[in-house]
């Protein structure tokens, strides 16, 4: 145990490994959570929310923040890599440039040194969820029973752990990417600040123009990210034209369902989302 961290006495805990984590987790059962990069809990302190008595950190644990491609040639992201790594890795630059990209537009640099992929996911409507959607990528965790994997849209449907206790170790993103992938933020200014509307796309194209393969997602602000599976399956197989745009753009606006808040209404949301999504598609033709 270290230091005292704040005038409310909170320890933190530095285990060494996943299993050392997870006995600290369940020992220290109820008053005990998580840390990584951290800026999430240091906002929640800001606006009154209290840190718990005991802090897990999982820094120390080297693994979590590793980046390499594995045998099948799929990129695996260590939970604790920080998005500024995510943006400027050499690897994620020549085999997933837009996942960079979209890493690039999340808070301040700042922040961005300190915040970790897993922690912006683990949020539940981090700007980088609907491009992870988008590419399909899965989860590992460190459960009671060893490693399990699932596709990321599981937890962002259940919004919690597969367990209580379990520790986000990997992302998996499928490789290599085949087709156009497009990730688009808007926010009310031009950067460190939070989403307004969120959009990412993966598609393939055969040459006559027909989709063969679209994985669409949309989130922003408090809206929960979301894959749009409505909308793929009726874009799937098809060949595009400017109706089929038309119809598509309002689909997009039913099943997004995006909700408003004091800075955008739920129309702006929606709308903005459809626009951006139908255009994408509109200039892979």
């Amino acid at each position: 145990m270290v230091a005292a961290l704040t005038a409310t006495s909170t320890s933190v805990w530095q285990p060494v490994s996943l299993e050392e984590a997870r006995a600290l987790k369940k020992e220290l059962d109820g008053v005990s959570r998580f840390i990584a990069g951290g800026t999430l809990m240091q906002m929640q302190r800001e606006q009154g929310i209290a840190f718990p008595p005991h802090l897990i950190s999982l820094e120390r644990i080297r693994e979590l923040a590793d980046i390499e491609e594995t045998v099948d040639r799929s990129i695996r992201i260590g939970a604790l890599t920080d998005l500024e790594t995510c943006r400027t890795h050499s690897l994620i630059k020549r085999k997933c440039p837009v996942l960079g990209k979209a890493a690039g537009t999340i808070a301040s640099p700042a922040v961005r040194n300190r915040g970790t992929l897993g922690g912006n996911i683990l949020y539940g409507v981090g700007d980088a969820i609907p491009i992870l959607l988008a590419l399909d990528a899965r989860l590992s965790w460190f459960c009671e029973g060893g490693i399990q994997s699932e596709p990321l849209a599981g937890f962002v449907d259940r919004k919690e752990a597969p367990e209580e206790g379990a520790i986000l170790t990997d992302i998996i993103i499928p490789s290599p990417v085949k087709g156009r992938c497009f990730f688009h933020k808007v926010g009310r200014r031009e950067a460190f600040i939070p989403s307004v509307v969120t959009v990412a796309m993966y598609v393939e194209v055969t040459g006559s123009n027909t989709v063969k393969m679209i994985r669409m997602a949309v989130g922003g602000g408090v809206n929960t990210p979301m894959r749009l599976k409505e909308c793929e399956e009726m874009v799937s197989g098809k060949q595009l034209t400017d109706g089929f745009m038309s119809g598509l753009a309002s689909r997009i606006k039913k099943e997004s369902a995006l909700i408003g808040d004091v800075f955008a209404s739920a129309d702006y949301r929606r709308t903005v989302a459809a626009n951006l999504l139908v255009r994408e598609l509109q200039s892979v033709l």
